[in-house]
């Protein structure tokens, strides 16, 4: 009962309170607004660049003290607007209010609004890529956001941070009702076309399915199988397996106890990395990407105002030293590299006969 009770205090109350992670975090300052109701907290980032395009990134987190996921999105190089929602107590107290299908929309409409309203943004502004991450309990909410097809169609990343859980079923496995809109979207990610990323500790849970057992169950749905790594990840985080089919991957954390499940929070930052989120951009990196290879070219090409060529020069093939980079984007085809030559011929020979002649 005392582990059961100690448990629950993680779950519960310790997520939505700062942690000792914070000393090895960068601490992210910015502007922070209170919208329409005290649970929701928007951020704007006082590192956020603007882009090109008249858009932004928007990740919404469910259930985490907000100073902690901001920071965490800092460490991960995210240059994302980030949307917090927090409620006092277990799946239902998430599942219950995003029962109601329109309140995602409005949220996400009232935070643009907001964002809109800043003098340093445009008041046309869109957005675009939404990734989507929970911990914890916060999962009640993306279970019920999950059954619109609309919104499975807007969300381009999902972020189950040790925050998946399924009653039971008669065989013994993740009642199907309740995995199989996170089976789509996995689906969806094995193919390509949207990103999800899911990890789990070892926590046990005897009444229902664990992080660990839906794990199974997603692996099994796609035909998967984990692999044994001993690899470390930010803070405490040690991985025993990790899988990867497309855009899904799966990390298993050691641990069995409830500092083992706030680390998939206190680090969040780890699997933020891997969101396909806009990333703070070095010289040189004209389309946000974290690094600076042939398609920045491209980028500066369809809009050159994006920065200085020069730039793009100097750090070609360098990743932006900012945080913590993300895995390098694949270098460019063996065509694009083509048109890359004779972009570059077409912008420097141009200058060049032109300058003759004058």
């Amino acid at each position: 009962m005392r582990n059961l009770w100690t448990l629950l205090f993680a779950v519960i109350v310790l997520p939505l309170c700062g942690g000792d992670a914070a000393a090895q975090l960068p601490v992210a300052a910015g502007r922070q607004y209170t919208l329409s109701n005290s649970a929701w907290k928007l951020f704007i980032p006082s590192t956020y660049q603007q882009r090109p395009g008249d858009v932004a990134d928007l990740l919404v987190h469910f259930h985490g003290d907000p100073q902690t996921v901001w920071n965490n999105a800092l460490y991960a190089n995210l240059n994302s607007i980030v949307l917090t929602v927090n409620y006092s107590g277990l799946s239902s107290a998430y599942s219950g209010p995003f029962s109601n299908s329109a309140l995602f929309g409005s949220i996400l409409n009232e935070a643009l609004a907001k964002v809109r309203s800043q003098r340093d943004f445009s008041s046309t502004l869109a957005w675009d890529q939404l990734g989507v991450s929970s911990f914890s309990a916060g999962y009640g909410a993306v279970r019920e956001i999950l059954k619109s097809a609309t919104y499975r169609n807007e969300i381009d990343a999902l972020l189950a941070a040790d925050s998946l859980y399924a009653s039971t079923a008669g065989d013994g496995t993740p009642l199907d009702s309740q995995m199989v809109n996170y089976k789509t979207l996995a689906s969806l990610a094995q193919a390509g076309s949207k990103t999800f990323l899911f990890s789990h500790s070892q926590v046990p849970t005897y009444t229902y399915e664990s992080t660990m057992e839906t794990g199974d169950e997603l692996l099994q749905h796609l035909g998967v199988s984990a692999s044994a790594i001993n690899e470390s990840g930010l803070g405490t985080l040690d991985f025993y397996r990790s899988a990867q089919s497309g855009n899904f991957r799966l990390w298993g954390a050691l641990g069995a106890d409830g500092d083992a499940h706030l680390e998939h929070l206190r680090y969040i930052g780890e699997f933020f990395a891997e969101l396909p989120l806009a990333k703070l951009a070095g010289p040189g990196d004209f389309d946000f990407d974290g690094d600076v290879d042939g398609r920045d070219f491209l980028a500066w090409q369809r809009n050159p105002s994006a920065g200085n060529l020069t730039d793009w020069q100097d750090h070609y093939g360098g990743v932006a030293p900012l945080g913590a980079s993300s895995n390098p984007v694949p270098e460019p085809s063996g065509m694009i590299g083509w048109l890359v030559v004779i972009g570059w011929w077409w912008v420097v020979g141009g200058r060049l006969l032109g300058t003759a002649q004058k």
